[in-house]
C-alpha cells in the first residue's frame, strides 16, 4: 500500500471513531459497521469509503474532533493543504488585527528559517519547525481572507 492509501486509511478510521465508533457511524450513512470497518482497515488495501460516505460522516466527525481527517489526507496526498474558513461575523476593524497577527507570523517563520540555517545545515527538525510555523501563516492568512470577504459584501462605494 503507498503511503498516500495508508495516510486515507488513518484519516478513514480516525473520521469513524470521531463519529463515535462503527456503529454510530453506520446510523450516519449508508453502509453498515462491516463497510465502515473495512474502509478504515489496512488488512483491506483497495477498499476505501465512497466519496457520499465520507461526506455523511466528515461533517459530524469535524463537529467532534474539529477536522475534517480524510479531507487533509487527500489535500495532503494531492501535494496541497486544506485550511477551513472560519465561519464567523467580521468587521474592517478585525483586518489591523489580523494584519498584525499575518506579520507576526511571517516573523515566526522568518526565525525558523534563519535558526535553521544559523548552524551551516539545514536539517529534518529545521524544515518540520518551518512547516509549523507556515501552517500558521496559512491559517491566518486564509483567515484573513476570510474577513476581508465577509467585510467587503457589506462594503459601499
Amino acid at each position: 500500500m503507498t503511503p498516500e492509501k495508508a495516510l486515507l486509511k488513518r484519516a478513514t478510521a480516525e473520521m469513524i471513531r470521531g463519529v463515535g465508533g462503527l456503529e454510530a457511524g453506520a446510523g450516519f450513512t449508508r453502509v453498515g459497521k462491516s463497510m465502515l470497518a473495512e474502509y478504515g482497515s489496512p488488512n483491506k488495501a483497495d477498499c476505501f469509503a465512497p466519496i457520499d460516505v465520507v461526506a455523511d460522516l466528515e461533517p459530524l466527525a469535524r463537529e467532534r474532533t474539529g477536522w475534517p481527517h480524510v479531507t487533509q489526507a487527500l489535500c495532503k496526498a494531492m501535494g496541497g493543504t486544506f485550511v477551513a474558513e472560519p465561519d464567523v461575523p467580521a468587521t474592517n476593524a478585525d483586518l489591523l488585527s489580523m494584519m498584525s497577527q499575518l506579520s507576526s507570523e511571517f516573523n515566526d517563520a522568518t526565525r525558523a528559517v534563519c535558526g535553521g540555517l544559523s548552524d551551516g545545515k539545514w536539517c529534518r527538525e529545521d524544515a518540520a519547525r518551518l512547516e509549523r510555523e507556515l501552517d500558521d501563516v496559512i491559517r491566518v492568512a486564509v483567515h484573513m481572507r476570510a474577513v476581508a470577504r465577509s467585510t467587503s459584501e457589506g462594503a459601499t462605494s
